[in-house]
């Protein structure tokens, strides 16, 4: 359980967060879930009773297997859920879905989530989600992805660049909590992109994803 006292409203917010697995995050508020990149789900944490009398958005940001499982359209028979893709997602045509680009903005079930698109340095968009008095950063594969044993310096220091620039498109904005890639393929380097976000952003908080054994954590 996570709990901060908002400094704009001076009220507590409960907040329980599980890691699914790989970059899957699931957020319950007390009236609305968030799923983020759902890719799998070992320790069965996703069941029918946590869309109960709950609303539900679940987000995928972008088409790559690892976190987007078309198991998830199957959850709309257990209560209300919207699904915000990525443009190179494709859903069901009778599910309630909004396809985004990086740059957009969508406000779902009237106004009690407001979500900001930003690029990615792999594939697809990176979510800014506001609900509930909190804002959530969830980065699908943004990262700075430093693979030094198989690119060349100048392309290091590119694929450095446009991380930084995306970045910097969101620092200034208030972050309660950030989920950041933390990829150990990266070796030394895979904590290179937190510490930047830390750095420029400077969230509330910040939680790794996109690394196994993750699965099953709770903050």
């Amino acid at each position: 359980m996570f709990r901060r006292h908002s400094i704009r409203k001076r009220r507590v917010v409960n907040i329980n967060i599980t890691c699914l697995g790989h970059s899957g995050i699931l957020i319950e508020l007390p009236e609305l879930n968030l799923i983020f990149d759902y890719f799998t789900d070992i320790k069965i944490i996703i069941s029918p009773e946590i869309f109960i009398n709950k609303k539900t958005c679940v987000f995928v940001s972008h088409s790559h297997h690892d976190h987007f499982n078309k198991k998830i359209f199957g959850w709309r028979g257990f209560g209300e859920v919207v699904y915000i893709l990525d443009n190179s997602c494709e859903g069901p045509e009778n599910a309630r879905v909004v396809k985004v680009g990086a740059g957009e903005e969508a406000v779902v079930f009237d106004g009690a989530a407001s979500v900001r698109t930003y690029g990615s340095t792999d594939e697809g968009v990176s979510f800014l989600v506001s609900v509930d008095k909190l804002s959530i950063f969830h980065a699908g594969d943004l990262n700075c992805w430093y693979w030094e044993d198989e690119s060349t310096p100048e392309e290091l220091i590119q694929d450095e660049a446009n991380y930084l620039r995306i970045i910097n498109e969101i620092a200034g904005k208030h972050i309660d909590i950030a989920f950041i890639p933390e990829d150990p393929r990266l070796g030394i380097h895979a904590g290179r992109g937190i510490r930047q976000f830390r750095e420029i952003v400077n969230p509330e908080r910040i939680i790794p994803i996109h690394f196994p054994g993750n699965e099953g954590i709770k903050y």
